[in-house]
């Protein structure tokens, strides 16, 4: 029996179907008896880790110095498999020649203040109106740190950082966060800002989001642009957006789906509120992007700008 199967069942990586072992280059001709032996469960065709599995799991890690933590059933193993599928083409298409590529699996990234529902957004037909601007405790921050030219940028956090990190926060938590620069031997020269815990200056971001109706979606943009809004006042201020050698860098949302046609009817419903969908957050994008068409892009493209674009459906406009 092929134990070292199970250490396929990571953090990151908690589910797995067979085809997604297949395609990572597993040899699942044991799956059914790692089940049988209890250290696998199926549910609907989707395999996790049982407790004994877990246990295995971590003397297999230590032994291999692997220095992994045993994958946990997810809230949605559905989402935590198509997580997984969108990593595995996004390592399948992307070489990211002359780059680094950093993968995050539902990072928690606070957005601050929390906030219910009815004070983020209000939809109305075609009519999308952002309400968190207006909040009282967001307003006298955003007030009290305006927008930070490049030309203006320190490698200081402003002293009231600490105050506004102390918030209760809302959790932005796309389910795959890829993190990406391009010719990283030109930016060695740069030692990093105290306000940049999740290292994200001089890099592109993009973000994944497997929510699948309108609500959910504005809660998770929603949450992002708070998110957004306070590294570039708060956190990192004047570095989010142009990076050490003064070029973009630019942040980009995907709402990703099965079929072309789920992305196809999100990027239609999206649309329709037109730049109020991005407004108070921007410069932003919002797209969409099917498992399903990323699968037609051949092997091995050379930056990941060959493969997004390509394959995706802008859902809003950049200004």
């Amino acid at each position: 029996m092929d134990e070292n199967l199970l250490i396929r069942f990571t953090k990151d990586h908690p589910c797995w179907t067979r085809e997604l072992l297949e395609q990572a280059g597993e040899n699942v001709s044991d799956l059914d008896n790692l089940q049988k032996s209890g250290l696998l469960l199926c549910s609907g065709g989707i395999y996790s880790l049982t407790a004994e599995g877990s246990r295995v799991f971590e003397k297999l890690s230590a032994e291999l110095f692997m220095y992994e933590q045993p994958g946990r059933m997810p809230e949605s193993p559905r989402r935590s498999v198509m997580a997984t599928r969108l990593w595995l083409e996004l390592e399948r298409t992307n070489m990211q020649h002359r780059g680094l590529k950093r993968y995050l699996f539902r990072p928690q990234l606070p957005a601050r203040p929390r906030l219910p529902r009815e004070k983020v957004w209000r939809a109305d037909g075609g009519t999308l109106k952002w309400l968190y601007p207006d909040d009282p405790v967001f307003k006298a921050a955003m007030d009290a740190h305006p927008p930070v030219p490049a030309r203006f940028r320190t490698l200081e956090m402003p002293k009231d950082a600490e105050a506004w990190e102390k918030l209760p926060a809302d959790i932005f938590s796309p389910d795959l966060f890829y993190i990406t620069n391009y010719d990283f031997e030109e930016y060695q020269d740069f030692h990093g800002h105290p306000g940049d815990r999740w290292k994200l200056i001089n890099t592109d971001r993009f973000a994944f989001s497997a929510a699948a109706d309108t609500a959910e979606q504005l809660d998770v943009l929603g949450a992002m642009q708070r998110w957004l809004l306070s590294l570039r006042r708060i956190e990192i201020p004047g570095w989010y957006d142009m990076d050490s050698q003064e070029q973009n860098s630019c942040t980009w949302l995907f709402f990703f789906s099965e079929t072309q046609k789920e992305a196809e009817r999100t990027c239609s419903e999206l649309k329709k509120y037109g730049p109020a969908l991005t407004g108070p957050a921007e410069p932003m994008e919002v797209w969409t992007i099917s498992l399903e068409n990323l699968h037609k892009c051949p092997d091995h493209q050379e930056v990941i700008w060959d493969v997004l674009p390509e394959y995706g459906m802008p859902a809003s406009l950049a200004r």
